[in-house]
């Protein structure tokens, strides 16, 4: 063998060696020594305390504090369940597309943002289970009485509200754009802004401006303190539609159905720990959040929200009788309601569910719960075997107007005029057709809608002719129409009122009817 070829065998040895060192060393390094470094925690570790772990998707808003509170992870722990948090700020898109890729097995969402982040998505991958609060005054449309006394203000080309998309407040527009008579107000409306802060800045410099602003507690309170300042309208008026749930992905909860009826009886036990303890939950919750937070503005937050308690959820899923459930809406109705409004907006063009509502929420977490007479202060023994969760919760169903004086209502204080078809009436006559029956019985929903306003219904007659007899004729066309609404409908009498209207009309308007929503002067 020559000298060249053992210098080349003696290279390749070396090069081998080399390589195969490299290679143990990695070996060792990366399979070998982990094993054994996991095979000795193994034997010098404690079994975890939990057996489970989820992950909730949501945001700041003050309504999910008892999401984020102390009570609620200690009662997941008796289910040895550990709680993860993901903050999307708000980011509907990724929350859906999180609970889709199962980042998160669990989200909060209001239903319009599911329902919108889901149709982007072309896909429905969680679904309703609870709900846990209602927006009752805590998003308001604040604006200078000057420059804009009532929503008809809106009713004007030059005017725009000032608000955040893509949030609560955009629903909301949407909502008074879906339920008044807004025919001047321009396509473009909108003005965007970045959150509430930005909008209550912007409100302070427009003074003179036709603007309403649409912002949430607690840049409400601070709105309110400006010199000509009022509400126009807040969302304690409205009901059933500024709703947040708590939602979860569906495979997770066809593979994990018992872990899903544990986070709901977990939420449902902190959430009735906290109800008399709601401010210093709020007020704890932004401080660990970073935001200063005095006790008045906690105050007005809480006022402002309902959180949903056991037996408004058993009503909301129609698990308990609809005596019991004070008129209160089943979740059904709500996707309903607001599906309407987002097709009114042209959110979309077409019914997602195509009628099909009931695709959107799962009822059987809670009778599981009903069923097994779940009451959520059994576990800290205030109750006994034989107490009833009616016993110590109540359903909090909108209140009954009280009747007004014919002085009262001379009083009463404009608020909008609410969009409906005309109500037609033969020429000289007080009697409309079935379609008009229909669009009453339309008109009727959205009273309901807003338990919190009157309705006065102006009737009115052509101006040619007997002035006298036309003015009888416009109001026998009001109170038929305010009999259609009491007799077949079931609205309250208290509610609404019929009177002719003082100026008498031509062509079609002078056959129909209007209506006026409004309320007492504060």
């Amino acid at each position: 063998m020559s000298e060249q070829n053992q210098n080349k065998i003696i290279g390749a040895i070396i090069v081998w060696s080399v390589l195969i060192s490299i290679g143990a060393a990695i070996f060792f390094k990366y399979f070998l020594r982990p094993d054994r470094v996991r095979k000795l925690e193994n034997v010098t570790s404690a079994q975890s305390q939990y057996q489970h772990e989820i992950t909730i998707s949501l945001d700041s808003f003050s309504g999910y504090s008892v999401v984020r509170s102390k009570a609620f992870r200690e009662e997941l722990k008796s289910f040895k369940i550990r709680l993860n948090l993901n903050d999307d700020n708000a980011d509907y898109k990724k929350r859906i597309r999180d609970l889709e890729g199962a980042k998160s097995q669990f989200a909060v969402f209001t239903v319009d943002s599911l329902i919108l982040s889901s149709v982007e998505l072309n896909d429905w991958p969680g679904t309703i289970i609870l709900c846990i609060d209602e927006s009752h005054g805590a998003d308001a449309v604040v604006a200078y009485k000057t420059s804009m006394p009532n929503l008809n203000s809106l009713d004007d080309p030059h005017a725009k509200v000032v608000l955040t998309p893509d949030s609560p407040s955009e629903f909301m527009a949407r909502i008074i754009t879906a339920h008044f008579s807004l025919n001047g107000l321009p396509s473009n409306f909108i003005e965007r802004a970045d959150g509430s802060k930005d909008v209550y800045e912007r409100f302070k410099s427009g003074f003179s401006e036709k603007k309403a602003y649409i912002m949430w507690e607690p840049d409400v309170s601070k709105a309110l303190e400006e010199p000509d300042s009022h509400i126009l309208l807040d969302s304690s008026k409205i009901k059933g539609h500024i709703v947040d749930v708590l939602v979860v992905q569906r495979q997770f909860l066809a593979d994990y159905p018992d872990i899903a009826d544990n986070v709901v009886e977990a939420y449902l036990r902190a959430a009735y720990s906290y109800q008399n303890e709601m401010v210093d939950l709020v007020l704890q919750d932004a401080k660990e959040a970073g935001e200063k937070l005095t006790k008045s503005q906690a105050e007005n937050i809480v006022k402002g929200i309902r959180w949903k308690n056991t037996i408004e959820n058993y009503a909301h899923f129609g698990i308990i009788d609809k005596s019991e459930a004070k008129g209160l809406d089943h979740i059904e109705d709500i996707i309903q309601k607001i599906t309407d409004v987002l097709l009114k907006t042209n959110a979309f063009e077409a019914d997602p569910f195509q009628g099909n509502y009931n695709k959107l929420f799962y009822d059987k977490t809670l009778s599981k719960l009903k069923e097994g007479n779940f009451h959520p202060g059994k576990k800290v023994n205030l109750l006994t075997d034989e107490t009833s969760v009616l016993d110590f919760e109540d359903v909090r169903g909108a209140e009954d107007l009280p009747a007004l004086s014919d002085d009262q209502w001379h009083k009463l204080v404009a608020v909008g005029k609410m969009k409906i078809n005309p109500i037609s009436f033969g020429r000289g006559k007080a009697t409309f057709g079935f379609q008009s029956q229909r669009d009453l019985e339309e008109l009727a929903d959205k009273l309901r809608s807003w338990p919190g306003y009157y309705l006065l219904i102006v009737g009115h007659a052509r101006k040619e002719g007997d002035q006298q007899l036309n003015k009888e004729l416009a109001q026998q066309r009001a109170e038929a129409v305010h009999a259609y609404l009491v007799d077949q409908c079931g609205i309250n009498p208290n509610r609404i009122n019929a009177k002719a209207a003082k100026v008498f009309k031509r062509g079609g308007v002078g056959q129909s009817v209007s209506f006026v929503v409004g309320q007492l002067p504060y």
